[in-house]
């Protein structure tokens, strides 16, 4: 029997900011309703539940959610501080509304109820339009401002390389064309001189750079799209459980799928997503991070490949007789 892993706490927190607020105007409902309408088990409501439970500005069992589950029933008594106003300071408002704004998201989240309405009032006191756009700065790698001058000056440069592929490092010499930013992740794109091709690297798995007295002539052409260069490159289709969906969020070239015509699906409630995948490797790493919670559609060769994967590494962790 497959065991499902633990769900992440993010998530399960993430999907409480939404089910307090529906529960605090209803007081009592039955944990079978409440499960439906969230589109969870009773199992994973109630130890949802259980965790808001130890809840609170203290550890003074007067301070904590007054929220309990009895017999079938979930039972919710407004605690006592949320009857003065909460003082926040503006950098903790603007967390809370990224917060609720993306539980909103969540299954079973009414767009009318109270949590749209305390983002509302919160958002009008910072005098924040939640239509407008903002920039998140991430930080630049050291390597970047190195790389940048290399590319400038057509300087070749060498450097150790971990691939995800091989599961090893090795020694690359690349003459550098590009240095960008893709999601949450900088990328080299550079001609490998031994391989004599275009090659895309990462900058986190880059060590030991260093810059050669020896140039070259290689000109940045535009970009291709990602395993473009690929000979193995493979569309898949996966039904992922919704609540894991943010395992995918890091890879490039992720949408919404649709299940051939007449195809019949294992799960009616996942959300159906189509990734590229550049390798048979690659496929099973992501697979094993899914865990039970993702089934392959298409192709029809790859369905069984999580299931044939983890057998794979269940059989490498066996005791040896003899």
């Amino acid at each position: 029997m497959i065991r499902r892993g633990p769900r992440p706490v993010n998530i399960r927190l993430r999907r409480l900011l939404v089910m307090l607020p529906w529960l605090m105007e209803r007081q009592t409902v039955s944990t079978q309703a409440m499960a439906e309408h969230f589109g969870m088990s009773v199992a994973d409501l109630v130890a949802d539940l259980t965790l808001a439970s130890m809840c609170g500005v203290s550890q003074d069992p007067r301070d904590l959610i007054d929220l309990w589950v009895d017999d079938d029933e979930v039972h919710f008594g407004i605690p006592k501080y949320f009857e003065r106003p909460l003082r926040l300071t503006v950098p903790e408002a603007f967390s809370l509304i990224a917060s609720a704004t993306a539980a909103q998201q969540l299954p079973g989240m009414d767009q009318s109820g109270s949590l749209s309405r305390a983002i509302a009032k919160v958002s009008q006191s910072l005098d924040l339009n939640l239509d407008d756009s903002f920039v998140v700065e991430l930080e630049t790698p050291e390597s970047v401002e190195t790389l940048s001058a290399a590319i400038r000056h057509s300087v070749v440069i060498e450097f150790d390389y971990w691939s995800v592929a091989t599961g090893q490092s090795g020694q690359r010499r690349v003459a550098p064309l590009e240095v960008f930013l893709d999601q949450d992740h900088w990328y080299l794109r550079a001609q490998d001189l031994t391989a004599q091709a275009e090659r895309t690297f990462r900058l986190d798995r880059l060590e030991q750079l260093v810059l050669t007295t020896e140039n070259h002539g290689f000109v940045a052409t535009p970009r291709s799209d990602w395993f473009a260069q690929s000979d193995e490159q493979r569309k898949v289709l996966l039904q992922v459980d919704p609540a894991w969906l943010w395992v995918l969020e890091q890879y490039p070239d992720v949408s919404i799928g649709t299940v051939p015509k007449g195809q019949v699906v294992q799960h009616a409630d996942w959300i159906t997503v189509e990734v590229v995948a550049n390798t048979e490797r690659w496929m099973q790493r992501l697979l094993v991070r899914l865990g039970a919670n993702a089934v392959v559609v298409g192709p029809t060769g790859w369905q069984q490949l999580g299931s044939e994967t983890a057998q794979l590494i269940l059989r490498r962790y066996e005791p040896i007789n003899g």
